[in-house]
Order: C-alpha cells, then structure tokens, then sequence
C-alpha cells in the first residue's frame, strides 16, 4: 500500500493571485505589497509525480523508476488512474498496456509509490507497487498523471524543450516540493540517498523517501512594491534553512527577461535577511521574473520568484 511518508499537514491558502513556483508561493497584492513567499504546502496537491530517475541507475541505464506521493491527509485508490507519456500508457489500478506487476492501488497519506522499469531490483530494499514496460527518452518526455476521468493531477518535464529539468544519467530528476509547480525552478538532480541499485550503488535520489532537496533546501521570501516599478525600489528579502546557521546563507537578487532561463544579477553576496534599494532606471522595460536565491554551503538552494513589469 505504498510507503508512507512525509508527516506535513497542508494548509489552505485564500488569497487572489496566489500561485506556487518552485517550492514558492507567489502572491500577487495582499495588503499594498507584492509578495512571494516560500513556503512549501504538501496538502495543495493530492497526488504528484514526485521523482523521474529517467537517467536509469549506476547498474544499468534501463532501471528506470518513477515516483509518486500522496500529499493529502486521506489514503487515496489510484484504480483507474493512469501514468502516460509519449508511446507509453501504465495503468496504476490493473495489469494491463504498460503495467505488468501490480502489487498495490492504494497510495497512503503522506505517503510514496514508487514504480519501476522492468523488474523489481531497481531499488534494493524497497519493494515495487508497479512494474512496468516503457522507456524514458534521455532528449525529454512530459509526464502526465490522469485521474479516471482522464484530468491531468500533475506533470512532469512540462515545457522542458529538448531535454530534462534536472538529472542525469544515474541520478534522478527531484521535485523541490510537492507543493512545486512543474517548471525549471521546480526540479533538482537527485543526490546519494538511503537506497542501492541492483550493482550495489548508492542510488542518486530518494526513491520511496522524502527528496533530499526538499529536506535540505533553503525556503526565501521576498517582498516589493506594487505596480510597475520604476526608480529606486526597496527590494526585502528573508531566508532560512532546516539545517543551515543563517550566517552561513548566501543570497542573490536577479532578473530574468526570458522566464528564468538566464538570470542577471542585479546584487550578489547579500545575508539571510536585509533589503537592498535597486535603481532599476538602468534596466530595459518590460515583462521580467524576479528572482531572490539563497544557496548554503552544501550547493543546496531555493528561490522566491515574482512576474514583475519594469517600467523603465
């Protein structure tokens, strides 16, 4: 009945404009400011797609697996439910088109599922709740999670051209929340976990375990004014670590005018807290993201990202 895991109740959040990225939730006017608040709500989502080893194992290419988690408070059947990408369709309540190996329907709350490729000794120690057939392209695929009506309940890899957000061959692709929102701030490459492959490696990722991201990752907000800016603005930021000192915290402040594919850094170096008067009368006008990262000494980092207009 799947593995249970991540003990976070989720709260519900009533605010307009609220939308989450990467692990951040954006909002945009409550009480004359712009925020972005990074805080990771696992109960915004029932069920996700939470991992995708789509690189395979240090064993072998082909062990690929796939997880998923139960971020609600309530046991929930996925019969009927299916996991499709390109070519493949793998239905999680039957042995039928890609599942070949059932052995559980039932996600538990707070709890993973995990699926492998081909047989079960991908993971070492931790036994399938599917098996199945079905290839993961290394130039890319976009996951789909359907519900018996054939809604779309999470993604993976969405609007990823020509690749994947994160991994590598041997290391997974971890979602930085279950909370996260399928975009390229949302991912991370998987790191040496609890588990072994079928040769005896350390698996790089957290199959039927808490993502390593999500555990270790800084959690930053942010604050601006309203409206489009325009001349000196105060731009404030917090952040905070699970397992980091805040001294120990870097940030950045950064704009993006191509949806966070490139960052430019508008200031580097700063503390865990503060604010800094950005003249932005040096920037070209228009649609921009907004981007305050804060990194630790380990590499881990998290962002608070905010749609902003630069007036010029």
């Amino acid at each position: 009945m799947g593995t249970k895991g991540w003990g976070r109740k989720g709260l519900t959040w009533g605010w307009p404009g609220l939308r989450i990225v990467g692990g951040v939730i954006a909002v945009g006017r409550v009480g004359g400011l712009v925020l972005a608040v990074a805080l990771s709500i696992p109960g915004a989502a029932q069920v996700v797609i939470n991992e995708v080893a789509w690189g395979g194992t240090e064993a072998s290419p082909y062990g690929e697996w796939i997880e998923l988690y139960n971020a609600s408070d309530e046991p929930v059947d996925v019969s009927g439910w299916a996991l499709v990408w390109e070519g493949v369709t793998i239905p999680l309540g039957e042995e039928s088109g890609g599942t070949f190996v059932l052995r559980s329907h039932v996600i538990e709350p707070h709890g993973f599922f995990l699926l492998e490729r081909g047989r079960d000794d991908t993971v070492v120690g931790r036994q399938a709740d599917i098996i199945y057939r079905g290839a993961l392209s290394d130039r890319g695929e976009t996951l789909r999670l359907l519900n018996p009506w054939g809604e779309v309940v999470s993604t993976a890899n969405l609007g990823c051209e020509g690749g994947w957000w994160a991994g590598e061959a041997g290391a997974s692709m971890e979602r930085v929340s279950p909370a996260a929102p399928d975009d390229r701030f949302s991912w991370r490459t998987g790191i040496p976990g609890g588990f072994l492959d079928a040769a005896g490696a350390v698996i790089r990722g957290s199959p039927g375990e808490p993502n390593a991201c999500w555990l270790s990752s800084p959690r930053i907000l942010m604050s601006l004014p309203p409206g489009p800016l325009t001349g000196v603005i105060s731009w404030a930021w917090q952040a905070q670590d699970p397992d980091t000192p805040a001294e120990d915290l870097v940030v950045s402040l950064n704009v993006s005018y191509d949806q966070g594919v490139t960052l430019q850094p508008v200031v580097e170096g700063l503390p865990a807290s503060g604010s800094f008067d950005w003249d932005t009368s040096g920037w070209p006008p228009g649609e921009v993201l907004l981007v305050a990262r804060a990194e630790d000494p380990d590499g881990f980092w998290g962002v608070a990202v905010l749609a902003a207009e630069l007036g010029g």
